[in-house]
């Protein structure tokens, strides 16, 4: 399976393993609960899946790579300790805590969370000595002498031994009792994460150019020859940052993530023609968004089919950050909206006592669920730029006369509605934009894959996807429906 469908599986798994009956009891008794064992070749976003996985079911993630463990860190340190057997007494050896198992209960005191996630990467890669422990672990769910936490769901992850040469075959009485599932690299699956991630778009229009080029290894005289989805998305972010400073790149430098000669240099000469088309003069008819939008058929007539996949992705760009903005605008009033209806008081003469106390209590709410990790960055950055913004509001009305002043509820209620034309105003011009680039990739003669490219993309952008069902398109729909026939 992709790696889209193994996330969905193994959140449906933790799911079912930590629901519990009516009398408490888990609905699968703990010894059945299979650890999952994800077999895929490397780069392809096995431990990715895994935070995003922790984050959607709300519980705590403990991640290890077991090639960076010894025997004493598995399963602890040993220590002599006074027993007393048939009245006599005798030392015997016992271990301390495993380091694992003690980050575990670390991270369920940080986080307040009870149930998680133990994730144990290249698996079948450890230390002779280490297999054993491994073995126990997944099946019994203890380390040494120490069992995991209820509600501590074990998934483990290794390669194939085909891509890694220290892999240690799994025997079959392991095999048995474990959940396995085989995963491959999937371009389609990757391209709506990468745009979701806001990988550059000439990676994303190279690899629809190129799909062949998306995950390839390779053994070859001259030694490994490999390319991963983990290189395109960390080539994507230094690209942006070379960008910035305005450096040129090379294929010599792609091929520092590009671990393949061929694939770096057809990249390269890609990226020198995409950074042609996107950094060219707006007065040359064509080739800025607004001109492209505008141009007459014969400016569009000439363009190849890579160069018309440059331009889709140029047309999306700024579309996608504009919806995206948009999108957060809308999220951040209606946020606004509640928490408006929870001020004290409705009334033109609230004390300004009462006022500070509430946005007080509000700030340290959103403290506390940061310091329990509940509430995530952006999140957090979120609410507290609500929380300015209404304060700030709440400021502006306490300044008002008072023989003037209405009630703080109807006054934000007001405002609110302002902002909320102007961005419903604001999210007309982003259709309007969306139906130009149609209008302006239907006059490229070879411009088929581009348009259903940009659909693809509008498509995984939720931002743009939710702004597309608010104001109908006939030609997104078009196209969407051909894609998916």
């Amino acid at each position: 399976m992709n790696i889209q469908q193994a996330k969905d599986e193994i959140a449906r798994t933790f799911r079912a393993y930590t629901r519990r009956n009516a009398d408490g009891s888990h609905r699968i008794p703990t010894e059945k609960q299979r650890p999952v064992l994800l077999i895929g070749p490397p780069g392809i976003g096995k431990t990715a899946i895994m935070r995003q996985i922790a984050d959607e079911v709300g519980c705590a993630l403990v991640a290890y790579s077991m090639t960076h463990h010894t025997r004493q860190s598995a399963i602890g340190l040993p220590f002599i300790s006074q027993k007393v057997y048939g009245g006599v007494a005798c030392q015997v050896t016992e271990y301390t805590m495993s380091e694992i198992v003690a980050a575990i209960y670390d991270t369920m005191q940080a986080t307040g969370k009870r149930s998680g996630i133990l994730f144990l990467d290249e698996i079948n890669c450890v230390s002779e000595t280490l297999t054993p422990v491994m073995l126990q672990l997944l099946q019994n769910k203890t380390f040494g002498n120490v069992p995991l936490p209820e509600d501590w769901v074990i998934v483990a992850a290794g390669n194939p031994p085909e891509y890694n040469k220290s892999v240690r075959e799994l025997d079959m009485v392991t095999l048995d009792r474990v959940k396995h599932i085989d995963v491959s690299a999937d371009l389609a699956v990757w391209q709506r994460y990468a745009v979701a991630q806001g990988v550059h778009p000439a990676v994303r229009t190279y690899l629809a150019v190129y799909p062949d080029h998306f995950y390839r290894i390779a053994e070859t005289d001259r030694g490994l020859f490999f390319v991963t989805a983990r290189g395109w998305e960390d080539m994507s972010l230094m690209l942006q940052a070379m960008e910035e400073e305005d450096i040129q790149v090379d294929a010599d430098w792609c091929l520092q993530y590009l671990q393949d000669d061929g694939v770096a240099r057809s990249f390269a000469l890609y990226y020198d023609l995409f950074r042609h088309f996107t950094t060219r003069a707006e007065t040359e008819v064509g080739y800025s968004l607004p001109n492209l939008m505008l141009a007459e058929p014969e400016a569009l007539a000439g363009l190849s089919s890579t160069e018309c996949l440059a331009v889709a992705a140029m047309l999306f760009h700024p579309v996608d950050i504009e919806a995206g903005r948009l999108h957060e605008t809308q999220r951040r009033l209606a946020r606004r909206a509640e928490l408006m209806a929870m001020m004290p008081g409705d009334d033109a003469f609230v004390s300004e006592d009462a006022v500070r106390a509430f946005f007080d209590r509000k700030r340290e709410a959103v403290a506390i669920k940061v310091s329990h990790d509940v509430m995530k960055p952006d999140e957090e950055f979120r609410e507290k730029s609500v929380l300015a913004a209404l304060e700030s509001d709440a400021v502006a009305w306490r300044k008002l006369p008072r023989d003037t002043r209405v009630g703080f509820s109807e006054y934000e209620k007001k405002r609110i509605e302002t902002e909320q034309l102007a961005c419903a105003g604001a999210c007309e011009a982003v259709a309007r934009d969306i139906e130009a680039a149609y209008g302006a990739l239907e006059k490229c003669p070879q411009g088929r894959s581009a348009l259903l490219y940009l659909t693809s993309d509008l498509t995984a952008s939720k931002p743009c996807a939710d702004l597309l069902a608010a104001y109908k398109s006939d030609r997104y729909e078009r196209y969407r429906q051909q894609i998916e026939a």
